[in-house]
């Protein structure tokens, strides 16, 4: 009998099983859809037709559709003497044209077309030019952009796989190039004659991309971690271990009622916790320290968020304190910064807490799950061929997780397009002077302060562009660094 003929009967079962089960199944499925469109998809297209009108919750104002009057608002100029319609077109275009430059510069390094590396080294020298001029002017914007094309390009002029030699790889960079060079020669000029409709969106999308510089350093803080944790500590046998951390808890034990008191009795219970960690860590490895990078995640958000706020307090709160500290001790005379109540450092400290927050949360357990499937012959290979640890890590290690990379920054950036809004709401209201308002918060000040429902939802679907471009550009590319 044939492997067809062996199996036809559990098919012929399967089609009556599920021909006589389809009312049940569609009965288990029906709340889950019932939901769904309740509660995602009448919502989603609700919003889609308000953000075509002029809906408010103001009595007085009557709602009619308005066209693309709530876009055009919002991302359009107007001239505030009379139209230069040849300069605005010559900045628009050369603005369309740096986007563009940018897809292109990913395409060609992603398929290592020849050129791509003399492409990277006008992207450096750039990258170069506006990092000065960003220091020499105090412009963070210049400088955050000047930093990532310096870093972007550098990255494009030494990749493996490509050789100097000129080719196609080169238009994308020069157009870039040409692009900021003529945006920075009509900008000044540009701005005199024109003015943004609202320029309070481009001021808070600028803020989102600001508060999003800490994603790096967070993947990268995470996959630091997870390799850390990742092998077992040379701990010795059970009993050794045993022995140790009742040492350690004698230890800790001993010394918190000496330091408490002949001390500050928040060093004794600093000294007590350390104690504490080093015992739990003897005795069950790095399953404790695993564990307690992991403890944040289990904090609710606004609690994390109100701690930082009291640390970040200028006169009270404990880092200023520790600064001031450092500063007598070296004999410095500065002041520290204002975090959370200056413009300069209200971000930089929103980014600190970002980093700190998530470092050790979910994106170390997906490193750890896909370090624990990288194939340890292959380590084993590359030893044996005389490659050191960076060098197994750089051409074994890394690339078994591109595609833990991959999704890790697909949800970073969608959740740092989308995210802001609690951080302005619990920590800083928005502010100082608008410097921390992000566009989450900006929808929901233009919905529910100014009441102004179809304008917040013209925002809502002007971010939901932004967030499908950028993943639709993460997903084209990312996916061409994934291991077959």
């Amino acid at each position: 009998m044939s492997d067809s003929q062996k199996n036809y009967p559990f098919q012929r079962s399967s089609r009556s099983l599920r021909r006589g089960q389809g009312p049940a199944v569609i009965g288990f499925l029906l709340p889950n859809l019932l939901g769904f469109l309740a509660f995602t998809l009448l919502p989603v297209l609700f919003a889609f037709w308000m953000s075509f009108t002029n809906w408010s919750l103001k009595p007085v104002v009557h709602i009619h559709y308005i066209g693309l009057r709530n876009f055009t608002d919002l991302m359009g100029v107007r001239p505030l003497d009379q139209s230069h319609p040849i300069l605005a077109w010559s900045y628009g275009i050369s603005a369309i044209t740096l986007l563009f430059g940018l897809v292109g510069i990913l395409w060609v390094n992603m398929g290592a077309v020849r050129g791509s590396r003399i492409g990277g080294l006008a992207l450096a020298l750039l990258g170069f030019i506006l990092t000065w001029a960003g220091l020499e002017h105090g412009s963070q914007a210049i400088l955050i952009a000047g930093i990532a094309i310096l870093s972007c390009g550098g990255f494009a002029a030494y990749r493996e796989g490509t050789d100097w030699r000129p080719g196609w790889g080169m238009v994308p960079a020069l157009s870039l190039v040409g692009a900021v060079v003529i945006m920075g020669s009509l900008n000044s000029e540009v701005w005199r004659l024109y003015e943004p409709k609202d320029a309070h969106f481009w001021k808070y999308f600028y803020n989102t991309l600001y508060l999003m510089i800490g994603i790096p350093f967070s993947i990268a803080g995470s996959l630091i971690i997870a390799l850390l944790l990742n092998e077992d500590l040379p701990l010795g046998s059970v009993r050794n271990r045993i022995v140790g951390s009742l040492l350690c808890l004698a230890g800790g034990l001993i010394s918190l009622p000496i330091i408490w008191k002949i001390g500050d009795p928040n060093i004794a219970l600093l000294f007590a916790l350390l104690w504490l960690i080093a015992a739990l860590g003897l005795a069950f490895n790095v399953v404790t320290f695993r564990t307690l990078f992991y403890l944040p995640t289990f904090t609710a958000g606004v609690a994390l968020m109100i701690l930082w706020k009291a640390l970040y307090n200028p006169v009270t709160g404990p880092i200023n304190i520790g600064l001031l500290s450092l500063f007598h001790l070296f004999g410095m005379h500065g002041k520290p910064p204002g975090w959370l109540g200056s413009v300069t450092w209200s971000k930089p400290a929103l980014i600190i807490m970002g980093v700190w927050t998530s470092i050790g949360g979910t994106n170390m357990l997906l490193y750890l799950a896909g370090l624990s499937n990288v194939p340890r012959e292959l380590l084993d290979a590359a030893a044996v061929d005389g490659a050191g640890q960076w060098h197994r890590f750089r051409h074994v290690t890394w690339p078994q997780l591109a595609p833990t990379t991959f999704f890790i920054s697909v949800m970073s950036i969608i959740g740092g397009l989308q995210g802001g809004f609690d951080q302005a709401r619990v920590m800083t209201a928005g502010g100082p002077a608008g410097s921390t308002t992000t566009l989450s918060y900006y929808i929901y000040n233009k919905a529910f302060q100014d009441l102004n429902l179809g304008y917040a939802a013209a925002i809502s679907w002007a971010l939901f562009a932004v967030v499908f471009i950028a993943t639709a550009i993460n997903w084209k590319f990312g996916r061409g660094l994934e291991v077959e």
